[in-house]
């Protein structure tokens, strides 16, 4: 019974694996998607009007810009992005100043000074270094864990 445990555990975890690397997978080219339409939409003089048979991209379109056109309209109302956009998650920004330190520390760093760091450039607390480790190894495979405590970037050399 406990082999037969621990295959199903090691299965649910390299299912999870693969879900991350599908779901950056279809994020990127979504990205690139958005990206296309962008561009087409700068090519055109005139932007989308809705009708009735409008397409569904052309709909968020012609809405977006009509949201742009609002918030330039109305510079008076402050959001509040004074330290950061509204739409990151906590996670998300501690992961980018995670990435940006370990760039700098091109011969890796402990996690108890990573930790440190990531707090006082952020001013939030991590509250579990290892959980978030792991989640940022999962998201950017290039973060290695090469000893006990010891993270590195390790950028794999391209050849195009």
């Amino acid at each position: 019974m406990f082999n037969e445990r621990e295959a199903l555990r090691l299965r649910l975890e390299q299912l999870n694996d693969k879900e991350i690397i599908v779901m950056r997978e279809l994020r990127e080219e979504r990205e690139g998607i958005y990206s296309k339409l962008r561009e087409l939409d700068k090519k055109q003089s005139n932007p989308p009007q809705v009708r009735e048979s409008s397409s569904l991209m052309d709909l968020v379109s012609a809405a977006a810009q009509e949201l742009k056109q609002s918030k330039s309209s109305s510079p008076h109302i402050q959001t509040n992005t004074a330290s950061q956009p509204f739409n990151k998650s906590i996670t998300s920004i501690q992961r980018e100043a995670a990435l940006k330190i370990l760039s700098m520390h091109k011969e890796g760093i402990r996690g108890a000074s990573l930790r440190n760091e990531i707090e006082k450039e952020t001013g939030m607390k991590v509250k579990n270094m290892t959980a978030f480790m792991s989640g940022l190894m999962k998201h950017h495979p290039e973060v290695k864990k090469p000893g006990r405590g010891h993270y590195i970037i390790k950028h794999e050399k391209s050849f195009e």
